[in-house]
């Protein structure tokens, strides 16, 4: 008994750690180097226009002013471009294109995006030239660093751009996300200063989720919860499932519906169901749905069922409390 107060004691104390900041400015300062952000607060909101649409942060926490009639959102998905390359440019602007054909209200720009900070730099702008929201989530090989001078710079700017580092919690028109910055293994962090997370980090979430009386949750981030068999998100070729149990744990305590997934290059372009290994087909209307976005790079990636990817993307739509996808799948551009 005593040892279950002392735990409930630890909780309390871990989330009353959280500050407060006069502004986003200094609230991005003092949390430069945290990845994935806390949970603090601002002393005035900071309002914005993205998207057409007027938000209101008030630290970690944004949420837009006036939702829509509607229940339903359309999200563009793209991962791990990890380099701009000619065929990942093509890919991207084909991308970007099939986005706004499909009537994308968000883009999720979700973790391995560059590993040169100049090509960081560029794709970030790319992506906010669509004058779109977008959601930046840091992966196992973006620099934290590069990431935050980048931010810094350009959140005047263009306001549109969200940063999944710091701002955790988004109440979107239609959909609520949640983020957790990075990835959950050490051994796999492949760039110094690239951004890992751990079980209380994700916890962190848990005591501060609550049901959405708005919205579906959408959780984010860039490697994917621990599945079970072959259609899982987290397969690798050598017949394991490698993601993160603190992820599905998260998942099925909170009930969380949706989420976004990514890092399993070679399991990309799939969904699961709320088992995590019973394969959700295109085009299926799901109440729960878990997404792997794969790789947008124009570069070939072996796939678990012996094909070649030259870079796929995902819109996921969400209406009321059931969502479907679709996956767009690029040619070889190596003739």
């Amino acid at each position: 008994m005593r040892f279950i107060f002392m735990i409930a004691l630890l909780s309390l104390v871990v989330d009353a750690q959280a500050a407060e900041h006069p502004n986003w400015k200094e609230y991005i300062k003092a949390n430069r180097y945290n990845c994935p952000g806390p949970l603090d607060t601002l002393a005035e909101p900071r309002i914005f226009e993205a998207g057409g649409k007027k938000y209101i942060q008030s630290g970690y926490r944004v949420e837009v002013e006036a939702p829509d009639a509607d229940s339903r959102i359309k999200i563009g998905i793209l991962s791990a471009s990890k380099d701009l390359s000619d065929y990942t440019r093509k890919n991207l602007s084909e991308t970007l294109a099939w986005f706004k054909k499909e009537g994308a209200e968000w883009i999720v720009a979700n973790g391995d995006l560059a590993i040169d900070e100049f090509d960081f730099e560029e794709l970030v702008e790319i992506l906010a030239k669509t004058n779109l929201p977008t959601l930046i989530v840091l992966g196992n090989s973006d620099s934290q660093g590069s990431w935050a001078r980048i931010y810094r710079s350009s959140f005047d700017k263009y306001p549109n751009l969200f940063d999944g580092t710091l701002v955790r919690q988004i109440v979107a028109d239609d959909a609520e996300f949640w983020t957790v910055a990075g990835y959950h293994n050490k051994a796999f962090i492949h760039k110094t200063g690239a951004c890992s997370y751990k079980t209380e980090d994700v916890d962190l979430i848990r005591r501060n989720l609550k049901a959405s009386e708005k919205a579906p949750v959408v959780l984010v981030s860039h490697g994917p919860p621990q599945g079970k068999g072959f259609h899982a998100l987290d397969r690798i070729p050598d017949k394991k499932n490698v993601g993160d149990p603190d992820l599905t744990k998260l998942i099925t305590k909170r009930s969380i519906p949706f989420g976004i997934f990514g890092h399993i290059l070679e399991a990309g372009g799939r969904g699961v169901g709320g088992d995590f290994k019973k394969k959700i087909r295109e085009n299926t209307p799901s109440s729960k749905l878990y997404l792997n976005a794969g790789s947008v790079s124009g570069d070939p990636w072996g796939m678990l069922d012996g094909s070649a990817s030259y870079g796929m993307a995902i819109m996921l739509e969400i209406n009321d409390s059931k969502a479907t996808y679709k996956v767009k799948r690029f040619k070889s551009q190596f003739n």
